[in-house]
């Protein structure tokens, strides 16, 4: 840490009365840890002003806090702000904002002067070791001018020297260093460190910030980039701000950073991370949701054509149900606890005209069905529909009610209001394209549900624990020599190339305010007493639509962090609550994964996948079987809703138990469903399923884009395409967590070309697929970022190029080149052989006719 003197802060609290205005002070949000020096800003300068301090504990969450309208001035990082223009979560009342810690670019001042409260964007700049602010300009309102860190703070003086400690001219760049009332004394107990960045010079104390700067004609001053970010690659001295710079001017750019990357020795080469706009990484393109579904389309169809030996039970069809860790088929067992799970829900609503949207091969209608009075199904693949008219046609008198379609699950303009008892969507959700299609799709079964009716949605994936997922899985399939390093990157490109839509349970709250039809929400956790894919990192929705209950009931809420079944087991033999909550309970069936991404994140002492499954062992577990819970529930005559929890961690979760008595006179409520929940920016509940798509086109048009504008020695050769740029505590980019752009050098096998013509085929199928130059013929598809959509295009390529009919599961079953390569040769010489045979056999046919 560093060592302010008093005298430093009471300094800047002088400088901020001059700048800012009582009323403008009036209200100041506080949401930086007090361990960060902007804190010093937040909490004393409204304090010396006779305004309030308004405090939260998450800036994003401004617009949840019950103060948020008295809000005057928001002092925060341009990443942050960013986040709250997209969510729209800026009180009305804000006036001022003060921007520091990140570079500021001018899109973001342009939206923040469109909020039209506000009325000041300043940008600001300083280091903790100067008492967290050196330099602030006031933004010009609709200036097209790059934002500056403009002139110096009263009783602070800054100086551009180069490196011999010179002065430098005007518009040349050289270190800032900073003198004045501000400066620490020095870095706590670090003698070195102290003499090294406060120096003498000119008779003044001066900090050497690392900063490159450079003064403009008008006196104001340019941030250029650290010092340190500075690179020599092949004898060029290049400023990768610079780089950022001009990517960030790039209209289909919302982020970006630039970096220097050395993953092979001696081969050190230039990086471009970037976040896209929002309109460029969401489904707003037509044409590519449109790919996307018909690409879903064809997967199902393959998996009922090449799997129907595999049925057993032909209303039971598992085709596809395979696991993520093997892809070996989930247990029949495990699978019928969990579809039996979401029949109970749908049947304890007697509906009596129930509507699937996604039926899939009849796994629920089969069991639903015969309870109903009508009964549609509607799906996006002929096959599947072909499948279940098959079984229908054998028993006519128990589902001769059941009526089927094919179409897009948003398709429904064809069907009356107030038609369905139910509309039903289980496993489907992860199949669309986008929140925004998630949300058309909920509008339009709004529209055809009867006033008390209900809107179920099953099996929807977890955006809160996309990482513990993909970590879990990937943590599963690795070799035990496999680096820390290597199975972090592995996790990260999974992540990027998450072609399934996973969404955050928060979202269904929030639809309550987009859609006044809703007027109940119950989010429930899929039971199951042997952990799987399937109850670990998937839930139920509940949208009642216009239900009228009878009662509400608003169980007490108990804090459960600490708690274990025995605790919980005391508390309701002993006190006997009609309705309580326990809230934050650890998630027993996802806390060994949760510890793994907690161990990834500081893996210093562990060096491969061995010594992270060993440490794992170690780590005791305390959590909580949710079945268990059940059980007792049972037991001691409650009914229990098991929800994400509301306040604490994604591997959390909470446990309502209220009375069977009473639960049958009314809906619960729990923590999560009673939280006030702001819709605005839809696509931040979920991930973006078309982000590999939307790369693949982003990737080339910025390399054309940077041609155009930099020399050749500047041009990045790798780039990355990310959601999100990661983080550190206080804000700022953390560079040591940008994954490495190419994959497949670090991940892949040892590299063996390919030989036979067949190998040189598929690798160059591969490379179009993959988006990767060198494929090797060892190299596992699947390991390498490819995902059933691509298997799709693969398939599709063989049938073009090699005219062969390879089978989706064949490509699964030998997922490399020379595995696959063997296959096709085979099905080829199979097929010449019976084209030969069938010639021959012609031509024998020919010369009997002939004969006679």
């Amino acid at each position: 840490g560093v060592a302010i003197e008093h005298r430093s802060p009471v300094s800047l609290l002088y400088w901020a009365r001059e700048v800012y205005s009582q009323e403008e002070l009036s209200g100041v949000l506080a949401s930086t840890s007090i361990c960060f020096d902007l804190s010093v800003f937040e909490l004393f300068v409204p304090l010396s002003w006779g305004g309030k301090v308004i405090l939260a504990e998450n800036a994003l969450y401004l617009h949840e806090l019950p103060a948020a309208g008295e809000v005057s001035l928001i002092n925060t990082v341009p990443s942050a702000a960013r986040e709250l223009v997209r969510n729209q979560s800026i009180p009305t009342g804000v006036k001022t904002v003060n921007l520091a810690g990140e570079p500021l670019d001018n899109q973001l001042v342009k939206q923040l002067y469109e909020q039209q409260t506000i009325k000041a964007v300043y940008n600001l700049y300083g280091p903790s070791e100067d008492t967290t602010y050196s330099t602030y300009g006031l933004m010009e309102k609709g200036t097209t001018k790059s934002p500056t860190i403009g002139r110096p703070i009263a009783n602070t003086q800054v100086y551009i020297l180069n490196a011999h400690l010179q002065p430098v001219p005007i518009g040349v760049a050289g270190e800032l260093h900073i003198a004045g009332e501000g400066l620490a004394r020095s870095y706590l107990r670090q003698a070195e460190l102290t003499a090294e960045k406060f120096i003498f010079w000119q008779g003044k104390r001066l900090y050497k910030t690392g900063d490159l700067v450079r003064y403009l004609p008008d006196g104001n001053i340019e941030f250029l980039g650290r010092i340190d970010y500075q690179v020599k690659i092949r004898g060029y001295r290049i400023e990768t701000g610079e780089i950022k710079g001009i990517l960030n001017e790039h209209p289909k750019v919302k982020e970006a950073v630039v970096i220097a990357r050395e993953d092979k020795p001696g081969d050190k080469r230039l990086v471009a991370y970037l976040v896209p706009e929002t309109e460029t990484s969401t489904d707003l393109n037509p044409e590519l949701s449109n790919n996307q579904l018909s690409n879903w389309q064809e997967v199902f169809n393959q998996q009922i054509e090449s799997r129907e030996s595999e049925i057993t039970d032909p209303l039971f069809n598992l085709s596809g149900w395979r696991s993520s860790y093997d892809n070996q088929p989930i247990p029949v067992e495990q699978m019928r606890i969990w579809a039996g799970d979401i029949v109970n829900q749908v049947l304890a609503q007697k509906p009596e005209r129930v509507w699937e949207v996604g039926c899939g091969t009849g796994m629920l209608l089969f069991q639903i069905a015969p309870q109903t009075e009508k009964y549609y199904g509607t799906d996006i693949s002929n096959a599947s529909l072909e499948y279940i008219k098959k079984q229908i046609e054998q028993q006519p008198d128990k589902y001769g009610h059941v009526s089927l379609a094919q179409k897009r699950a948003e398709d429904m303009a064809d069907i009356a209001p107030n038609s369905f008892d139910v509309v039903l969507l289980s496993s489907i959700v992860q199949y669309f394209p986008s929140v925004e299609y998630l949300l058309q799709v909920i509008e339009n079964s709004i529209r055809v549900v009867k006033p008390g009716g209900m809107i179920f949605l099953g099996d929807i994936r977890s955006r809160p624990l996309m990482r513990e997922f993909h970590s879990s899985v990937q943590l599963y399939q690795a070799t035990p020599s496999l680096s820390v390093e290597q199975l972090k990157q592995q996790i990260d490109r999974q992540m990027q190339q998450e072609t399934e839509l996973l969404v955050s349970p928060e979202l269904f709250v929030a639809l309550k305010e987009k859609y006044p039809e809703i007027t109940h929400v119950q989010i429930r956790l899929q039971r199951g007493m042997e952990p799987n894919e399937l109850n670990k990192y998937r839930y139920s929705v509940l949208l009642h639509i216009e239900a009228q209950p009878a009662k509400v009931i608003e169980p007490l809420v108990e804090r459960g962090v600490g708690m274990n079944y025995e605790d919980i087991e005391a508390y309701l033999k002993q006190k006997q609550p009609p309705a309580i909550c326990f809230s934050g309970l650890v998630n027993g069936r996802v806390e060994h994964d949760v510890l793994g991404v907690e161990l990834l994140s500081a893996t210093e002492e562990i060096k491969n996948v061995q010594q992270l499954r060993q440490k794992l062992q170690e780590k005791e577990v305390n959590g909580i079987n949710q079945e268990k819970l059940h059980e007792l529930s049972e037991s001691l005559g409650y009914s229990l809703e098991l929800c994400w929890a509301a306040q604490v961690g994604a591997g959390c979760f909470d446990a309502t138990f209220v009375r069977s008595e009473l639960a049958k006179e009314g809906m619960v409520l729990t923590p999560l469903t009673q939280q006030s929940v702001i819709g605005g920016n839809w696509s931040r509940y979920g991930n973006n399923p078309l982000a590999s798509v939307t790369a693949k086109q982003l990737i080339p048009q910025l390399r054309e884009y940077l041609e155009s504008r930099l020399p050749e020695y500047m041009l990045p050769s790798g780039y990355v395409v990310l959601s999100q740029l990661p983080l550190t505590p206080n804000g700022k980019v953390d560079r040591k967590e940008l994954p490495a752009p190419d994959f497949a050098n670090s991940l892949s096998t040892e590299y063996v070309a390919p030989e036979t013509e067949t190998e040189k085929v598929l690798a160059e199928i591969w490379r179009e697929v993959l988006g990767i130059e060198q494929i090797g013929i060892h190299d596992n598809f699947f390991d390498l970022g490819g995902h059933s959509l691509m298997a799709t295009q693969v398939v599709s390529l063989v049938r073009q190029v090699l005219s062969v009919e390879l089978s989706l599961s064949k490509l699964f079953e030998s997922p490399t080149i020379a595995q696959l390569s063997t296959d096709l040769e085979a099905m080829s010489k199979n097929l010449f052989l019976a084209k030969r045979l069938q010639t021959t056999s012609n031509n024998q046919e020919k010369r009997e006719e002939i004969e006679l």
